[in-house]
C-alpha cells in the first residue's frame, strides 16, 4: 500500500470534473459508501438505518443544491461514474453533519487545528490540522487538484466521493476545519460544498461570506487564511457564528466552542468534552513553547502523542474496548507562499509531501 496520498487532476465542466473523480476512485467510493452506512448503523445500535439516513439527508439536498448548483452537478457526475445513487453519495458528503445524530462521534473523530499569524504582508503565516476520523476513511484518503476557468486552481484533501475537506487555492486562500456539534443543527448546506466555495474565492472577504452568508446543516470551525496572512477562525452553529483571530499570537482549536456566546449551543457528550479540551490545551502549549514556528514545527506538533490514544495524533488503537479512530491525514498550508504539505496519517509515520499551487 502506498505511503503517500494518491492525487488526481480534474478540469472542465462540473459534470466532467465529477466524471473524472468518480472514474478514478470508483472502487474506493463504492466501498466507502457501503462502509459509511454500516458504520453509522453500528455506532447507533441500529437507530440510524439507511432509510433514516435518507430522511435526514433529504433536508440537506435542497439548501445545498441552491447554494452551489454547479457543485451539486459535480456530485451527480461522481455518482454516475461510481455507479452509486446521488442520495447515497450525498449521505457520504454529510459524514460530519450526520455525527449530530449519534452520540459516540467524539470518541472516534477529533481534528486539531493550528494557526500561526505572520507579518502583515503574510510572511510566516501558516494554518494546519490533523484530520481524524473512523479508520474506515483511511484507504479512501486522496488529494484532488481542480483546474477551472472561472476560479483559481485549487488543491485539497478529501475522501474519495466527497467534494472537499480542506485545502488551498492559487489565489492564496487556505482553509482547515474542526467539527462541532451544535443544538440548532437541521436542514441546510453541507460542509464539503462550503469548502469548495471557499476555495473558489480570490479575496478573504468572499471566503468568509462563503461560510457565513447562508444557513448551514450543522456547526463547524472554519480556519481561513489569505495571501496577506489574514487568519480568521469562524466558529459556526447551523445559524450563528462568531469570529476569533490570532492577533495576539498563535492559536489552536479542537472540537468544542471557545466563544462565550456559542458555548450554550454545545451538544457534545459530557464524557467526551475532556478529550477535545486536552487537544486544544496541548496544542496551545506546544505553539507557545516555540519562538519560531516554521512548517516543520507544525508537522512535529501534529505528531504529538500526549493523552494517547486520544491525543492530537491517533493511531486507531482500542480505548475502553472501542476503536478511538485515527489521524487519516496531516495538513500544513502556507497560503501566502501558495504551498501545502500533506501526509498520509498517522502523522509522523509517513513522508510529508510538498505541493505548490499556482
Amino acid at each position: 500500500m502506498s505511503q503517500t496520498l494518491p492525487m488526481i487532476e480534474v478540469m472542465g465542466s462540473p459534470a466532467q470534473r465529477g466524471q473524472a473523480h468518480g472514474e478514478a476512485f470508483r472502487d474506493l467510493i463504492r466501498d466507502l459508501v457501503a462502509a459509511n452506512f454500516e458504520d453509522m448503523a453500528q455506532a447507533t445500535r441500529g437507530r440510524l438505518t439507511k432509510t433514516r439516513v435518507g430522511e435526514i439527508v433529504s433536508t440537506y439536498k435542497g439548501p445545498t443544491r441552491d447554494y452551489a448548483p454547479d457543485l451539486f452537478e459535480e456530485l451527480e457526475g461522481i455518482a454516475r461514474a461510481a455507479d452509486v445513487s446521488v442520495e447515497e453519495l450525498l449521505a457520504l458528503n454529510a459524514f460530519l453533519e450526520l455525527h449530530d445524530y449519534y452520540s459516540e462521534a467524539f470518541a472516534v473523530s477529533g481534528c486539531t487545528s493550528l494557526m500561526v499569524p505572520g507579518t502583515t504582508s503574510g510572511e510566516g503565516a501558516l494554518i494546519a490540522q490533523n484530520y481524524d476520523l473512523s479508520s474506515i476513511y483511511a484507504s479512501a484518503a486522496v488529494l484532488i487538484k481542480v483546474k477551472s476557468e472561472r476560479a483559481p486552481d485549487a488543491l485539497f484533501y478529501t475522501s474519495a466521493g466527497i467534494l472537499g475537506c480542506a485545502g488551498i487555492n492559487a489565489a492564496g486562500i487556505g482553509v482547515v476545519i474542526n467539527n462541532l456539534v451544535p443544538s440548532d443543527a437541521g436542514g441546510g448546506i453541507l460542509y464539503p460544498f462550503v469548502i469548495r466555495r471557499v476555495l473558489e474565492a480570490v479575496r478573504i472577504g468572499d471566503a468568509i461570506d462563503a461560510v457565513v452568508a447562508k444557513p448551514r446543516a450543522s456547526g463547524m470551525n472554519y480556519v481561513l487564511c489569505d495571501e496577506n496572512g489574514e487568519i480568521y477562525d469562524l466558529e459556526t452553529t447551523a445559524r450563528e457564528y462568531e469570529v476569533i483571530c490570532p492577533f495576539d499570537g498563535p492559536m489552536a482549536h479542537a472540537n468544542h466552542y471557545l466563544t462565550d456566546r456559542l458555548k450554550p449551543f454545545e451538544r457534545r457528550q459530557w464524557d467526551q468534552r475532556g478529550q477535545s479540551i486536552l487537544r486544544w490545551g496541548r496544542a496551545t502549549r506546544l505553539l507557545s513553547s516555540r519562538a519560531q514556528l516554521p512548517a516543520d514545527a507544525l508537522k512535529d506538533m501534529l505528531s504529538d502523542r500526549v493523552n494517547a490514544p486520544m491525543g492530537i495524533c491517533r493511531h486507531n488503537e482500542i480505548h475502553n474496548g472501542k476503536a478511538c479512530g485515527q489521524t487519516i491525514a496531516g495538513i500544513v498550508l502556507d497560503p501566502p507562499g501558495r504551498k501545502a504539505w500533506f501526509t498520509k496519517g498517522p502523522t509522523g509515520e509517513n513522508e510529508w509531501v510538498a505541493y505548490c499551487v499556482g
